[in-house]
């Protein structure tokens, strides 16, 4: 048989699961120089988001879970993730871009994790000032995760607020290309009324930057002392500079607000918290123009709602229900129909992610030592 033209061959496996990609790395030098040479791993990245393949929910509950999102019946453990500990009900996973998930057990201790190659980055330790000064309670505390498509690089940033208003925030941003971070010395004024104790107190994930538009993007809630309204509080990830958002004309003015990513859209849900969520999408990033009211979901006594995706149809919404379910919901139908994931407790937040062979070298560099860990691990669950 003759042998087919490089081309053919990476036409074809840029099509193929991530999971057999990683096992086909072991069958030659040939094979893994291609699999890991990184224009195919863009190709490979571009196609899943074309296609809709590869694509996964990340679950947190006592511990991290993925679920294969075509499927959506049984999730997978987590338990070799490389900050796994005997307490890993503390691990967060903030944000999940192109294959690479933040996972945190405290500020000291991070990583960067691409959980289809098991490879990840732990990130250096940078102290934060505002804990050397005064007890700062860890709510207190905002993370973002993305890719800077401008700079070609993958940061996290931190706002740590003080517990008065009156202490300056601190804003650190961390770069993967440098391996290092960096304190910003111009902040927006209003950025210390990000956090309200009532809006934060029963859901984490609120303290987690949304991803849309090369930016990350927080809630600013109600703030009745100072007369302030919800506010969207953005960080562009190529300028490193905060901005506001621009907000439609709503229908109401009581309800409570949530940020969402729906079919690469910056989603805006309003809750008024007894019997229906109004949900906005804004089509074109920046623009007041765009926002559009998609539908309203009539949910009596629904205290949280997190969009999730869209199926592959187009005709169902994929939600996150009070942080204890999943639901699919049709919006012509106006039914919701929930989904059974086996081997998930409640409660749990769920992330929408994308399986991708994006690098990343272990720090220890025992790379050999991973590789046989994975190894043993894809024995143990097939």
């Amino acid at each position: 048989m003759p042998k087919l033209p490089e081309d053919v061959i990476a036409d074809i496996t840029v099509r193929l699961p991530v999971k057999s990609l990683v096992r086909f790395k072991g069958v030659s030098n040939t094979w893994r120089s291609m699999i890991e040479d990184p224009d195919f791993v863009k190709l490979h990245l571009q196609h899943s988001l074309k296609t809709g393949s590869n694509h996964y929910l990340m679950l947190k509950s006592y511990h991290l879970y993925t679920v294969d999102f075509d499927s959506l019946n049984a999730a997978m453990g987590m338990d070799h993730h490389p900050l796994y500990t005997w307490a890993d009900s503390l691990t967060e996973a903030i944000g999940c871009c192109n294959g690479l998930v933040l996972l945190r057990n405290t500020e000291q201790d991070m990583a960067l994790y691409n959980f289809s190659t098991r490879m990840y980055h732990r990130l250096p330790v940078e102290p934060i000032a505002t804990f050397e000064r005064v007890l700062c309670d860890p709510r207190y505390v905002f993370y973002g995760f993305g890719y800077d498509f401008v700079n070609d690089d993958y940061k996290v940033v931190r706002v740590v607020l003080g517990l008065y208003p009156e202490d300056d925030p601190e804003v650190g941003v961390y770069s993967l290309k440098s391996d290092s971070w960096r304190r910003l010395k111009t902040l927006p004024v209003g950025i210390r009324w990000l956090y309200s104790p009532s809006y934060y107190l029963f859901s984490g994930y609120r303290c987690f930057g949304v991803l849309v538009g090369n930016a990350l993007h927080w809630v600013s809630p109600l703030n009745p002392e100072i007369g302030s309204p919800y506010l969207i509080v953005a960080f562009g990830l190529g300028s490193e500079e905060f901005h506001m958002v621009p907000q439609p004309d709503y229908e109401y003015e009581m309800f409570e607000m949530d940020l969402s990513v729906l079919g690469g859209c910056l989603c805006v849900l309003c809750n008024d918290k007894v019997s229906w969520v109004d949900v906005w999408l804004m089509k074109e990033y920046g623009v007041k123009e765009s926002w559009s009211k998609l539908f309203r979901v009539e949910q009596p006594g629904v205290q949280l709602l997190k969009a999730l995706a869209y199926s592959k149809k187009g005709n169902e919404v994929l939600f996150v229900k009070d942080d204890r379910k999943i639901v699919w919901y049709d919006p012509k139908r106006k039914r919701t129909r929930r989904v059974r994931i086996a081997g998930v407790p409640v409660p749990l937040c769920a992330e929408f992610c994308i399986g991708s062979l994006v690098p990343l070298s272990n720090s220890d560099g025992k790379e050999k030592v991973e590789q046989e860990k994975n190894k043993k691990q894809d024995e143990i669950h097939e």
